[in-house]
């Protein structure tokens, strides 16, 4: 307990001096760095505006506070002020100013969502939230971006200026790059023709920033997604059906579940681009799940495409693959594997990182949501150590071949097959038709025999323990005899019999036979310790010059069942006498 109070202490006197550090390096960098330098100088700011006196831009978060405060009031050429017009000529900045306001008001509505303890309230910009590694932290601050809105190909930023005029101070208003993006941002994402043509009781906000008919959109265009998911379901699934057994007919029946489930992620997120503008509170989880499904939707159409690919191509009858002449296919299959798993892996990175770029999840300050990119880093590796590790290990697999699909092992006393080998498992069917699934990093950690890795065919021995006096060379005699008879022994020159150890209950001796692959061995060692257990019972019966085969413990059975076999003889014998 002490120790552990101990440990708390420490670390809570580590993060106090953390945030004292933090503390001084802002400190110093502020009493370091001139006024000066964080500002853009401009001779006017906007000379065709009213008089600036009671509208408040020291700090970036006032500047928003104070667009927004006249924007909802309806002042939209005060809300003017707090944009840099200085692209527009001084006679029409006032009913130019008025409309770009208006349309920053919708688009910041719509599109951005302001996590306002991020932005900064102090004159010089100077994030004090910021920790020391931070490349801004410390510094004050000129341009201060709010977010990222995709325009056309590519995102353009809404960003904050702090604009020093000639003789003036220095204020924050909205910097003139972004006033001049703000024409097309708002045919994107300003009111659509479906919105301008609701009722006004309609466009009242209902919820902190939800009108009334998102409400209603929102049921719509689920309904709307199901729908158009149902129909493309049903045309691809009754088309495969009618084209089965053939390829083309099984391919659609594969991918009419993947292929439904995007058509209503494409029809959610174009009725969400175009008809149905949402607001920032809705829009800000919408847009990055409906491209989440529309991407895990288009890379479940591509795993299942090439699925169906191989498994037209491949040998899918493992005893078939199992056979020495399919050697060579079994490599091929496995390579095929692994480059089917890599295709997949690279295809997963290629498609989170573009669906990355396209909702910008990391670029604005909507990431508050879900912690910093650190932490979610930290998370999602935490969460995903398994499951990586097991891709890995099956790489690992591919690579070092230590299995191919199709192999013959012997793994944990079980007598299996390779049937597959999977990013996080590997399946094994065993001899009896089960199925043993081993987790890959358990598969390649645990040591394995594999019959087939280079040379299919397999040595087989029966051993019998016999009496000291038995005849080996008698049963050597009936060996030959079986092995030449029996087609399944390849290397009949190899096979032998040799006295392989003894006790004193007798000697143990092994008879050897090469067939040609595990499961002809298999059957083959059954069938030889059939035969030489018949052998070496027509021998002890005979029992010539008193010669014993089988050991003690087991003669006295053996001669009981030869003195019962003569007294039946004898009875026989006596009551046809007696007739």
């Amino acid at each position: 307990m002490r120790r552990l109070a101990e440990m708390v202490f420490a670390v809570f006197l580590g993060w106090c001096a953390v945030f004292a550090g933090t503390a001084a390096v802002q400190q110093a960098a502020a009493q370091q760095n001139t006024p000066g330098d964080y500002f853009f100088e401009a001779e006017t700011l906007n000379p065709g505006l009213a008089d600036t006196a009671s509208i408040n831009r020291d700090t970036p978060q006032a500047t928003i506070e104070s667009f927004f405060h006249h924007a909802r009031a309806g002042d939209y050429v005060t809300a003017a002020h707090l944009l840099d017009l200085s692209a527009i000529e001084p006679a029409k900045q006032r009913s130019a100013g008025a409309q770009l306001a208006r349309q920053l008001e919708q688009i910041l509505n719509r599109k951005v969502w302001l996590k306002w303890e991020d932005i900064p309230d102090r004159p010089d910009g100077l994030d004090v939230t910021a920790r020391p590694k931070d490349p801004m932290a410390g510094k004050p601050r000129r341009s201060l971006r709010l977010a990222l809105i995709d325009l056309d190909d590519r995102p353009v930023p809404i960003r904050l200026a702090r604009v020093k005029p000639a003789g003036g101070d220095p204020v924050w208003v909205f910097a003139a790059q972004t006033v001049e993006n703000l024409p097309a941002l708002y045919q994107l994402y300003g009111k659509s023709w479906l919105e301008q043509s609701l009722p006004d009781w309609a466009r009242e906000q209902v919820i902190v920033g939800i009108a009334a008919w998102q409400l209603i959109a929102m049921p719509a265009l689920l309904i709307s997604a199901v729908l158009a998911g149902w129909i493309v379901y049903r045309i691809f699934r009754n088309t495969g059906e009618r084209l089965a057994p053939r390829f083309s007919g099984r391919l659609l029946r594969r991918l009419a579940l993947s292929l439904a489930v995007l058509t209503g992620a494409v029809v959610s997120y174009l009725m969400q681009r175009h008809l149905f503008v949402f607001s920032a509170t809705i829009d800000t989880f919408l847009g990055p799940l409906m491209l989440i499904i529309l991407f895990g939707g288009g890379l479940t159409v591509f795993v299942q495409t090439i699925d169906m690919i191989l498994e037209r191509t491949l040998i899918r009858d493992i005893a078939e693959l199992e056979k020495p002449e399919n050697r060579e296919m079994r490599a091929f299959q496995t390579n095929l594997s692994a480059f089917r798993r890599i295709g997949i892996v690279l295809a997963v990175v290629f498609a989170a990182g573009l669906l990355m770029t396209q909702i910008n999840l990391f670029a604005t300050t909507g990431v508050a949501l879900i912690g910093s990119a650190g932490v979610v880093t930290l998370i999602l590796a935490y969460a995903a150590r398994s499951a990586l590790s097991n891709i890995m290990a099956s790489l690992q697999i591919a690579i070092s071949k230590t299995a191919a699909v199709g192999d013959s092992l012997y793994f944990e006393d079980r007598w299996c097959y390779v049937e597959k080998i999977n990013f996080t498992y590997v399946q094994l069917k065993t001899w009896d038709k089960r199925r043993l699934i081993v987790p890959v990093t358990y598969f390649v950690s645990e040591p394995f025999e594999n019959w087939t890795k280079r040379d299919p065919t397999m040595t087989k021995v029966v051993r019998l323990r016999l009496h000291h006096s038995a005849d080996v060379d008698s049963l050597r005699e009936r060996f030959e005899d079986f092995v030449e008879s029996n087609d399944k022994i390849i290397d009949k020159d190899g096979a032998r019999v040799l006295v392989v150890d003894h006790d004193d209950t007798g000697m143990l001796v092994g008879f050897y036979a090469t067939a040609e692959e595990p499961l002809t061995a298999w059957t083959l060692e059954c069938e030889l310790r059939e035969a030489m257990l018949k052998a070496v019972s027509e021998l002890e019966l005979e029992r010539r010059g008193g010669l014993q085969f089988l050991p003690a413990e087991r003669d006295s059975r053996v001669s009981d069942f030869a003195d019962r076999q003569y007294a039946k003889q004898d009875n026989a014998n006596s009551a046809a006498d007696e007739a």
